[in-house]
């Protein structure tokens, strides 16, 4: 059977699509990588099924079903039942009764219900399905009926891309996000091909609002500034105030957790989208966008942090519990916090872990896909242990780019030995190789490469390359045959999804790729198998240095997607500090 996963249309951001075929993935694509806009909110993902279906060297007419990874049937009866009980519930827990800020602003619980109200008609099955047929006629596929859709419901979706992915005959399975549909964090459990749904929190209980809410409160975009939260965290230092107030906003329970909502959503708002007044009142006023950062926002950022990391370890060890099991898949867009994925690791609470790198929305296309699949007697299970499913290009085609660029180039027989030269000397080297990544973190398709060893290199790359703070941290990839010798309690991670604690004795071979505050490191580890060109540039680097890993970082810079296509990567190297671009067979070298 042939199945088109897709996620899109209003549905959050990064639309993707994917293709299954008798339950085997075959492609995988964000749109955001060929229209250039970051996360591709709003968009259709129409080159990215594209794409996908060229792969497979398919046609709309040959696929069977299209799985939709949201489920819009919910919006007929259970999610307005379930608003309506969400708000009489609010209002009968009563108000605080304490004096509070009248500043003009968003009405209490008010605007919050009209967001759920407007939501009940954008996600009716057949507002959906005219957004994905027109859609599809948009990309192209104008001729011929459109194949069945069937919808999937959001939090299913999420586990199955972990739990099918995950290589284990059986697992519990944890999803927390945003929302999906109602549903902010739930419980599962997988056994063979079923997944079986255990228990459910749903909102206005939500990790992904609370995190949210104080990533816009320290001055960045909600949904995208997360991931400077979690690395401006560890330079805070213990701030009583702050985690008095996280604790309120984020009380755990026996069976879970709840979100004091009169601090986000449901309390009346000033300030932001995201967070309340009553946070004010707390903390006082928030960071401005351009507002220089200090120990203040720093303590802030570690309390949210460190509150995240308890509940994260607290709700992994009820999954476990529920689900009977030693093992644990987590997805949902917080399971991109690697520092939390981090401390469930160090902190026992399965033996074996599975962390699916598409943990985001972007994965679901793939999740509802493999639900459809197993539902209609393929079995979509396989252990990831690459996301290299997007294009490739070949020599031609990239030669024809970089003489239409008039780009100055050379061909290389042994492209891996001097990228590796280049590193070790210092040199910032752009590397596009095979096929595309998928997910947020480059892998060794589409990265920009550095030495570890310099500790100016951070600033450097931070500086002239990516255009951003300069107290980001950045990521190691790294042998695995070497990962067990540079960090404590080593696991698999060949995703850079997971923070571990560095090796004192190692610590002063890589002191660009670990956060410098807390010296962890967000580790890739690199196989021979799965990716023999990426492999031999750092074993080569190794030889040089005695040092098995590299600097790694994204091809692409601050408020970009990664680079797609060879003249994406020529554009973004000649408008970086880039020192050198190693694309396919050729070279491309900057005067010194």
């Amino acid at each position: 059977m042939n199945v088109l996963g897709l996620i899109a249309v209003d549905v959050g951001g990064h639309p993707s699509a994917c293709v299954l075929r008798d339950g085997r993935l075959v492609a995988f694509a964000e749109e955001e990588r060929f229209v250039r806009v970051k996360q591709a909110l709003g968009y259709f993902p129409s080159r990215a099924l594209r794409f996908c279906l060229d792969e497979a060297k398919m046609d709309l007419k040959d696929v069977d079903l299209i799985a939709f990874g949201w489920d819009a049937t919910a919006y007929r009866w259970r999610f307005p039942l379930f608003l309506a009980r969400s708000v009489v519930s609010q209002r009968l827990s009563g108000r605080r009764s304490r004096p509070r800020l009248r500043a003009p602003g968003r009405p209490s619980l008010g605007s919050a219900v009209l967001g759920g109200v407007r939501s009940l008609v954008a996600f009716q099955p057949r507002t959906l399905t005219e957004g994905i047929v027109l859609g599809l006629r948009d990309a192209g596929f104008g001729g011929g009926p459109v194949p069945p859709i069937v919808f999937i419901r959001h939090h299913l979706a999420h586990a199955a891309s972990a739990y099918y992915c995950s290589g284990f005959d059986e697992s519990a399975i944890l999803v927390f996000d945003g929302h999906g549909e109602e549903n902010a964090t739930t419980v599962f459990r997988g056994e063979g091909r079923r997944i079986v749904r255990l228990k459910e929190i749903n909102i206005p209980h939500s990790l992904g609002w609370y995190y949210s809410a104080f990533t816009e409160f320290l001055g960045w975009n909600p949904n995208e500034g997360e991931v400077k939260l979690m690395g401006l965290a560890p330079f805070g230092e213990r701030d009583p105030e702050a985690e008095a107030l996280v604790r309120d906003v984020l009380q755990l329970t026996e069976d879970g957790y709840r979100v004091d909502a009169d601090y986000l959503f449901y309390g009346r708002r000033s300030y932001g989208k995201f967070f309340s007044d009553a946070v004010v009142e707390r903390l006082g006023p928030p960071r401005g966008r351009d507002e220089p950062l200090t120990d203040r926002h720093r303590a802030i950022a570690r309390a949210v942090q460190d509150r995240l990391e308890e509940a994260g370890v607290h709700l992994a060890g009820l999954a476990t519990r529920l689900a009977g099991s030693r093992r644990l898949c987590l997805a949902g867009g917080v399971a991109l916090n690697c520092k939390m994925n981090g401390e469930i690791h160090r902190r026992g609470v399965a033996e074996e872990i599975f962390i699916q790198p598409l943990a985001y929305d972007g994965g679901v296309s793939l999740g509802a896909a493999q639900v459809v699949a197993a539902e209609k007697g393929d079995d979509p299970r396989f252990e990831m242990d690459h996301l290299y499913w997007g294009p490739s290009y070949g020599d031609d085609e990239i030669e024809a780019v970089l003489r239409s660029s008039r780009a100055a180039y050379r061909r290389s027989p042994r492209v891996g030995h001097e990228a590796a030269r280049m590193i070790a000397a210092g040199k910032i080297v752009g590397w596009f190789q095979g096929r595309m990544e998928g997910g947020p973190r480059a892998l060794g398709g589409r990265s920009i490469l550095a030495d570890p060893r310099r500790p100016e290199m951070k600033d450097l790359v931070n500086d002239r390359v990516k255009f951003r703070e300069s107290w980001r941290p950045f990521a190691l990839s790294i042998l695995e045959e070497h990962f067990a010798d540079y960090v404590k309690q080593p696991a698999r991670s060949p995703f850079m999804i997971m923070a571990f604690d560095v090796a004192e004795a190692r610590r002063r071979d890589i002191p660009s790729a670990m956060h410098s505050a807390d010296q962890t490191t967000r580790p890739q580890t690199v196989s021979r198998k799965t990716n023999p060109l990426y492999w031999e540039l750092i074993d080569c680097f190794r030889s040089l240095t005695g040092v098995p890993g590299v600097l790694n970082t994204s091809f692409n810079v601050k408020d970009e997607p990664i680079v797609c296509t060879p003249r994406d990567a020529v554009r973004c190297f000649y408008g970086t500090g880039m020192d050198s671009l190693v694309i396919g067979g050729f070279i491309l070298d900057k005067p010194a």
